[in-house]
C-alpha cells in the first residue's frame, strides 16, 4: 500500500526561546529563534518519518515569514499552500522553560488571519486521493479560522480522509475555559483519531480518571484515542480496549514539541496504515530525544533513522 498524503492545517510561527531554565519570562535575558507552531512542528516530524506532507497555512509577508516558509520547506514539507500575507506581521511566541523543563508561551501576532487566508485552498488541498488531514485547536480562536478548520475537517471526512486531531489545550489563548472546551470538543467530534496528553484529556472531559476520560473522548466520535503520559508512556484506546505503551527515560531539558513529535509520528503512521500501538511506541522513543535538547524539532532523529524506526513498527 502506498503512502497517503498528509495535509497539516494550522499555524507556523517563530518561537523565541530562552535556552536556559528561568522562573518566568521576566527573568529571561536572551532568546533564540526557532521554528514553531504546533502544526508546523507536526508537519516537520511527519516528513522526517517518511510522510508526504503539505502545510496549509501561512505567515506574514516579511523576513520572518519567509524564514519560516523556507525552514519548513527545507524539511521536505510542501509549501505550495503556505501563503505569505501582505500587510500582516508574522506571529511569534516568547518561550520560557522552567527548571523541570516545562515551557510557558506568550503569543503575539495574527495566527488566525493566516489560517483564514488559507481557506480558499482547502478544496484543492483535499482534492486528491484520501489521505490524512491534521488539525488542532490553534485555528479555532477566531470565527474565520474556526469556519475554515471545521469546513476542512468535514470535507475531509466526507471524502474518506482520516482526520487526526491534536487538541493542544491552551487556556491562556481563550476568553473562557468553557468556550475552549465546547469549541474544541466540537472539533474532536469530527476526528477519526485524537492525540492529547493526560492533563488535556482530564480537562476536556472533566473526569478524574484517565481511562474514563479516554472513553468519553471516544464517545464524541473518534475511533481511536491516544493519551500521552510523559515518562509514563501512553494509552491507546479503541473499540473498547485499552493498550499501554511504555515510556522512555530521558534527560529533560525542554519539553517543547514533545507532543507535536508524537503527533507527527502518528500522522506518518496513519499515512502508511501501520498498527497504531506500534506507531505510538515509536513516537515515545522519538519524543525522548526531542525533550533532551532545546527547541521543538531540533531533537528529532534524522530522516534515515526516523524512517527506520517507523519501518520497525510495521
Amino acid at each position: 500500500m502506498g503512502v497517503k498524503q498528509i495535509v497539516c492545517l494550522g499555524e507556523a510561527l517563530v518561537d523565541f526561546v530562552c535556552e536556559r531554565p528561568v522562573s518566568s519570562l521576566g527573568d529571561a535575558d536572551f532568546f533564540v529563534p526557532r521554528l514553531g507552531g504546533s502544526l508546523a512542528n507536526i508537519a516537520v516530524a511527519a516528513a522526517r518519518f517518511g510522510g508526504e506532507v503539505e502545510m496549509l497555512g501561512g505567515a506574514g509577508d516579511d523576513e520572518w515569514g519567509r524564514w519560516l516558509r523556507d525552514g519548513v520547506a527545507a524539511e521536505g514539507v510542501g509549501v505550495g499552500d503556505f501563503v505569505l500575507i501582505q500587510g500582516m506581521g508574522t506571529s511569534h511566541a516568547f518561550v520560557s522553560i522552567s527548571e523541570d523543563a516545562e515551557p510557558s508561551f506568550a503569543f503575539y501576532g495574527d495566527v488566525e488571519r493566516a489560517a483564514e487566508q488559507a481557506g480558499g485552498r482547502v478544496e484543492q488541498a483535499l482534492g486528491g486521493e484520501p489521505g490524512v488531514l491534521v488539525v488542532g485547536s490553534d485555528t479555532l480562536l477566531g470565527d474565520g479560522e474556526r469556519a475554515v478548520t471545521t469546513q476542512a475537517a468535514e470535507l475531509a471526512r466526507k471524502r474518506g480522509w482520516e482526520v487526526f486531531c491534536d487538541p493542544n489545550l491552551r487556556p491562556n489563548r481563550w476568553d473562557t475555559r468553557e468556550e475552549m472546551i465546547e469549541v474544541i470538543s466540537g472539533l474532536v467530534s469530527t476526528a477519526s483519531v485524537v492525540k492529547l496528553n493526560e492533563d488535556e484529556a482530564l480537562a476536556l472531559t472533566g473526569s478524574d480518571d484517565v481511562e474514563k476520560a479516554g472513553a468519553a473522548i471516544g464517545a464524541l466520535g473518534p475511533s481511536s484515542v491516544v493519551i500521552t503520559r510523559g515518562p509514563g508512556g501512553a494509552l491507546v484506546l479503541r473499540g473498547g480496549t485499552v493498550e499501554r505503551v511504555a515510556g522512555r527515560d530521558a534527560d529533560l531539558v525542554d519539553a517543547t514539541g514533545a507532543g507535536d513529535c508524537v503527533a507527527g509520528v502518528i500522522a506518518a503512521g496513519l499515512a502508511r496504515s501501520l498498527p497504531l500501538t506500534g506507531v505510538v511506541d515509536t513516537a515515545m522513543e522519538a519524543a525522548a530525544g526531542v525533550v533532551a535538547v532545546w527547541g521543538a524539532t531540533e531533537g528529532l532523529p534524522d530522516t534515515a533513522k526516523a524512517r527506520a524506526l517507523l519501518d520497525a513498527a510495521a
